[in-house]
């Protein structure tokens, strides 16, 4: 298997992960008004809809995955998206309805031909780890996809963390950490990893159960 970086020529390979806490039992009200007011005028601004998760065990914790055609892409769309009216005008309530939030800008490393939002309605499980140092992301996503691969779990998506200047001043990302974001199907059990990938995270890897609010997924 060979690793690398999609190129611009395929479909959004700049992803947003937004992982967003919400207001308790504010998770519902969040979502509809992102999906009502705020997902149109994105997409009309050049983003992407990829997806609007929650996450089971989390009634108050949603996920939002955004994509982009590149950086200058990301760039105009959310200057204009941020400059729009929809967003002057729902700005307070989504403050009110968000505890806290955190964006991980990412970079698409499979599939090939780029990530694409698709008709379905099945949950999907995000794999999140996060490695010691980057120049390991590469190695690690090899032997992972292999690991996944032979337990018949080949991710659907992965994404890495892209190390670059955020030119969007409205949408801080997380900074100074490495991480790896696989997508699989299903809600199924995720195998133990082998001592050489424990070595090479921080942590112990995330996983979570993700279900879809709508049908837009892999």
């Amino acid at each position: 298997m060979n690793y690398q970086w999609l190129s611009e020529n395929v479909a959004c390979p700049i992803v947003e992960f937004h992982d967003v806490r919400t207001e308790r039992f504010k998770s519902d009200a969040y979502l509809s008004l992102h999906e009502s007011r705020l997902s149109a005028p994105l997409v009309a601004a050049g983003g992407v809809d990829l997806g609007q998760f929650m996450v089971r065990g989390h009634p108050d914790r949603v996920m939002q995955l955004r994509g982009f055609a590149s950086m200058l892409a990301r760039r105009r769309a959310l200057t204009a998206f941020h400059a729009g009216d929809d967003w002057a005008a729902e700005r307070r309530a989504v403050t009110d309805f968000v505890r806290d939030s955190k964006v991980m800008l990412t970079r698409s490393i499979v599939p090939g031909d780029g990530v694409r939002a698709l008709r379905g309605g099945e949950p999907l499980m995000a794999l999140i780890s996060e490695v010691r140092f980057a120049e390991q992301i590469g190695n690690y996503h090899l032997w992972l996809r292999l690991l996944l691969r032979k337990a018949g779990l080949d991710p659907v998506a992965a994404f890495a963390t892209l190390e670059a200047v955020n030119d969007v001043p409205a949408v801080p990302v997380v900074r100074n950490r490495s991480q790896h974001i696989a997508l699989l199907r299903g809600d199924g059990r995720v195998p133990e990893l082998p001592a050489e990938l424990r070595g090479m995270l921080r942590f112990v890897p995330e996983v979570l159960t993700l279900e879809p609010t709508h049908a837009l997924v892999w």
